[in-house]
């Protein structure tokens, strides 16, 4: 077992390293809210989370953690996000014993009003709208050995933006590795795997202000939205207790995502725990070293004004948070746990989650 997950593991790296792009595809998946972490604790290490998750929060990172809930799991996330979005999500696990454990969850990102503005009306038209996300999942995980473990998600994913609606279902699958030596552990996961989405209805295209007329009707051009990918991601992960005492508590985690829609990123996380109680975290989510990529922009070209700049194609970095960790005798373990996230140029993201294990 441990030579087969040692020789995937450097298939799956040489596979990542080996298909980065010499750009970043942005803009070429939809259902973006898909990427955005579930859950303070995970956040707060940067994302480096897929071999470290063993509660309900696994069912947003990898499935395969599912596996160690013991009794019952329960957890709550709400992301104050970009430009006053929220995002609120929750997941619900329960252990049927050596059957494996089974789950459900929920994602809902809404984007608050929108004023609505056209062509002829760009000051705005005095209506508004909505943008709106949403996903349903079932998950199913158990223990092959007393140290792997393996777990998928099956859900239903939403688009709707004003009255076009999309959707699609899509597959999660992850497995998890406890190789044996110490504490260290190996993750793989793969997400959002499944059929592209496609808006509803029709559209009728602009050139210059002007409707684009049908030759052969001679009335305004209506064509169908293009369809688009889900974001899948492919993840290879590692995780180490690097103090184990009685009061004291620090484990490293990275992770290898390669997403596509972007290029190769690096996530970096530790979490130290004290007397029990509290845990502080510390995450670092980019690109770094070979993986990392800037897009060159010229501005004036030819001219005495000619400039240019590079621009970051990530802007996600730092994350940090802390953790309240309370044993309630004769309930069970509640986690309180908070996240801030740096994106750079754009502004900061705060998260909250609770956690219920009994």
């Amino acid at each position: 077992m441990k030579k087969i997950s040692l020789y995937v593991g450097i298939i799956f790296l040489i596979y990542g390293m080996g298909t980065a792009q010499e750009f970043a595809k942005v803009g070429t998946a939809g259902a973006q809210f898909l990427k955005i972490g579930v859950g303070a604790r995970g956040t707060a290490m940067g994302e480096a989370y897929d071999a470290i998750c063993n509660d309900a929060t696994s069912i947003f990172w990898n499935p395969a953690g599912l596996a160690f809930v013991k009794k019952q799991s329960a957890t709550f996330s709400h992301a104050n996000w970009l430009a006053d979005i929220k995002y609120d999500a929750g997941a619900y696990a329960y252990s049927l014993g050596p059957a494996g454990v089974v789950g459900v969850s929920f994602a809902y990102l809404n984007s608050g009003d929108i004023e609505e503005t056209t062509v002829e009306m760009q000051e705005g038209t005095g209506n508004y709208f909505t943008a709106g996300n949403l996903m349903f999942g079932a998950s199913y995980a158990r223990m092959l050995t007393d140290r792997f473990s393996i777990g998928g998600n099956v859900k239903y994913v939403e688009e709707k933006l004003a009255d076009e609606k999309a959707s699609a279902w899509g597959i999660d699958v992850g497995i998890l590795y406890f190789t044996g030596f110490k504490s260290l552990r190996l993750g793989m996961s793969i997400r959002n795997f499944g059929p592209e989405l496609q808006f509803s209805g029709k559209y009728r295209d602009y050139d210059n202000g002007n409707w684009v007329i049908d030759p052969a009707t001679k009335n305004p051009q209506e064509k169908s939205y293009l369809p688009y990918h889900l974001p899948m991601t492919f993840k290879i992960s590692v995780a180490y207790d690097l103090v184990e005492q009685e009061n004291t508590f620090l484990t490293v985690g990275a992770d290898l995502a390669h997403p596509n829609d972007n290029v190769e990123k690096l996530n970096l996380g530790a979490e130290l725990t004290l007397m029990k109680i509290l845990a502080l975290r510390l995450g670092y989510t980019g690109l770094v070293g070979i993986m990392k990529r800037e897009d060159t922009e010229i501005e004036n070209v030819g001219t005495a004004d000619e400039i240019s700049y590079n621009i970051h194609n990530y802007t996600q970095n730092l994350g940090a948070g802390m953790g309240l960790l309370l044993n309630l005798k004769g309930f069970g373990e509640f986690n309180f746990d908070y996240a801030y996230t740096d994106f750079g140029v754009l502004d900061w993201v705060h998260r909250m989650s609770v956690t219920f294990n009994f």
